[in-house]
């Protein structure tokens, strides 16, 4: 999409030096990406095993009508903890770990840092913008792609299933619950998916091939695939892609953060103003669609911004003194 974002060795090099704070080279990136994906298995693990716990002590109800009761408005509160819980045991703690691994100082590997320049900051919160008129455009052209009959019969279960669950989770009646629905569907994926699949897989599959388009667009496949959802596929790879290059061109995850926490905070937003009375209108969930041409424009404007983007981010001579300090 970025054809002037190809990798350059310069850019490559600028990225992937991390000598001051590595632990060791002897772990090869097959090995730290089984390492990951290891990792993610035992976190999906435990963090079933609480959300049996954290259900059965909020509820007093039995785990075995928990995968439909939580679906309910009555029980939100529950399902919102247990989606906080299990994002982090299934995204945070594995990236976390693996970069502990490898590094001295695990969390600056994964570009976790405070220098935050205010034009990038700018120039992000502007292709949050340009973001949701690209996403718009590709929600309509996932839709219009032909399938078999009994794929779409699949999938579009699957998408209600999906509906259901937000509805339950999203049903605001007040300020708080507001709050608290931000906190669980927007700060909290943002940070966690972003350390997963940006500071954790990203950065792997980046250093592996060796090029930052070939392993910014296997990341947003993953990324996008993660989310169980064939008619918001092609929105998330989008998304995906932005974050990718966002996180290799800014080396600060926190800008990645910023974009994801505006991107969900957008929706939650929405859906907040949306209800009444406690309840989500019958139509507070329909994705928002754009013309083909409309996502052409928001590709240009992303283009011009990341251009900005990579003028205003700073050197890595910069990057090495904080790593040094």
């Amino acid at each position: 999409m970025f054809n002037d974002m190809n990798t350059e060795q310069h850019d490559f090099d600028s990225f992937t030096t991390e000598k001051p704070i590595l632990r060791s080279s002897r772990l090869s990136y097959f090995g730290q990406l089984a390492i990951l994906i290891g990792f993610a298995g035992v976190g999906i693990v435990i963090s079933s095993v609480l959300a049996v716990i954290i259900w059965m002590l909020m509820t007093h109800q039995s785990f075995t009508t928990m995968a439909t009761d939580i679906l309910l408005p009555a029980y939100a509160n529950a399902a919102k903890l247990i989606q906080l819980v299990m994002s982090f045991c299934m995204f945070f703690l594995p990236a976390y770990f693996l970069a502990l691994l490898i590094s001295r100082k695990p969390l600056q590997y994964m570009q976790y840092n405070l220098q935050l320049n205010k034009r990038q900051v700018y120039l992000v919160i502007a292709m949050v913008f340009a973001g949701l008129f690209l996403s718009g455009a590709l929600t309509q052209l996932n839709q219009i792609i032909p399938i078999p009959k009994k794929w779409e019969t699949s999938f579009k279960a699957m998408e209600k299933a999906y509906t259901e669950g937000v509805k339950g989770m999203a049903s605001m009646k007040n300020i708080g619950d507001y709050l608290y629905t931000l906190l669980v569907i927007a700060i909290a994926p943002a940070i966690f998916e972003e350390t997963f699949f940006r500071g954790g897989l990203q950065n792997i599959l980046v250093k592996w091939t060796k090029n930052a388009a070939v392993g910014i667009i296997i990341t947003s496949i993953i990324f996008s695939a993660a989310h169980s959802s064939y008619y918001g596929f092609l929105p998330r790879f989008g998304l995906g892609i932005i974050l990718g290059y966002i996180y290799y061109y800014g080396k600060n995850i926190w800008l990645n953060i910023l974009l994801h926490f505006l991107n969900n905070g957008f929706a939650v937003t929405m859906l907040y103003f949306a209800t009444k009375n406690g309840q989500l209108k019958d139509d507070a969930l329909d994705d928002t669609t754009f013309p083909w041409y409309i996502g052409i424009v928001a590709v240009i404007v992303l283009v011009l911004l990341f251009r900005y983007f990579k003028q205003v981010t700073p050197t890595q001579d910069d990057k090495l003194n904080v790593y040094e300090r």
